[in-house]
């Protein structure tokens, strides 16, 4: 029988990929913090969270998860995942590149005991994502 909280955030994950943004951002509590480390973004509410899932989508209308695996001890789960499509709408302050993508992400919640999270962190390589997008050329 799989955790209620990885059932929770399996759940999300699905509707992200569906782009049901609104049904992603209804595991968070409404108060509930969550924090993009990558890029130094903090949603402080359920409303701004589902903008930040909208603005996913802004730069890939194609976005999507896929290979999940989640990890759940007490009130946390870890998931680890990959987020791929096509990056066919702009990244400020990056314009469209038409290319794909494959951003490997980390994400840590901790859920309360309404089965919401309330606190989310997201880790994701953003220097490799804009690499394959030609946005950046690799180190040399």
């Amino acid at each position: 029988m799989e955790n209620k909280n990885v059932a929770s955030l399996r759940a999300a994950h699905d509707a992200f990929s569906a782009h049901d943004f609104a049904r992603a951002a209804q595991g968070v509590a409404p108060t509930g913090c969550v924090v993009d480390h990558g890029r130094g973004l903090t949603a402080n509410s359920r409303a701004e969270f589902e903008v930040w899932l909208q603005d996913r989508a802004a730069m890939s209308s194609d976005i999507r998860i896929v290979d999940q695996e989640y990890i759940a001890v007490g009130d946390w789960v870890t998931a680890r995942f990959r987020a791929i499509g096509v990056q066919d709408g702009p990244m400020p302050p990056f314009p469209a590149s038409g290319k794909p993508y494959s951003l490997d992400v980390c994400e840590v919640w901790r859920f309360g005991p309404d089965g919401l999270a309330v606190e989310g962190h997201n880790y994701s390589d953003g220097l490799g994502l804009l690499m394959q997008l030609g946005h950046l050329s690799a180190p040399a």
